[in-house]
């Protein structure tokens, strides 16, 4: 016979198994957008356009935001004890994030396709800054 400190809760199960499938759905969506990318970037005539909105991206999509939803009403019903409310609050951070998400990555990509990749290299947006922290002489620099 068991003790009951050995036995798992299944919330905990839950949780964590949402959380890592979750995860292995974002790699697979990155992985086909960046196949996009590269086939938008590799094609003799490039259009004006990243075609994003494809099934299979889309599948991979909400199948990251179903794990993540699940993740998150998991990991929130381990403190809230009423479920119902958990998965409501889930709903509330997740949904909306996840269209703002879709949102951005369409018009980040209509950049991308319209300006190139200097449009959304971020490092190149505040050079000073780079500047600031190369002069920090705190920081250990090599000599060539």
């Amino acid at each position: 016979m068991t003790s009951e400190s050995l036995v798992i809760a299944p919330i905990y199960i839950v949780v964590v198994a949402s959380t890592i499938l979750a995860i292995l759905w974002g790699i697979i969506f990155k992985d086909m957008l960046e196949y996009q990318v590269a086939v938008w970037r590799d094609s003799p005539q490039r259009s004006t356009s990243i075609p994003y909105k494809t099934p299979n991206l889309i599948t991979a999509y909400l199948g990251m935001i179903v794990f993540v939803l699940l993740s998150v009403s998991s990991s929130l019903a381990v403190f809230i004890p009423v479920y119902w409310i958990a998965g409501v609050m889930g709903l509330i951070v997740v949904i909306p994030t996840a269209l703002l998400i879709w949102v951005q990555l369409g018009s980040m990509l209509n950049l991308l396709a319209t300006q190139g990749y200097e449009a959304i290299d971020i490092d190149t947006l505040f050079p000073n800054d780079s500047l600031k922290k190369a002069s920090n002489p705190t920081v250990s620099q090599s000599k060539s």
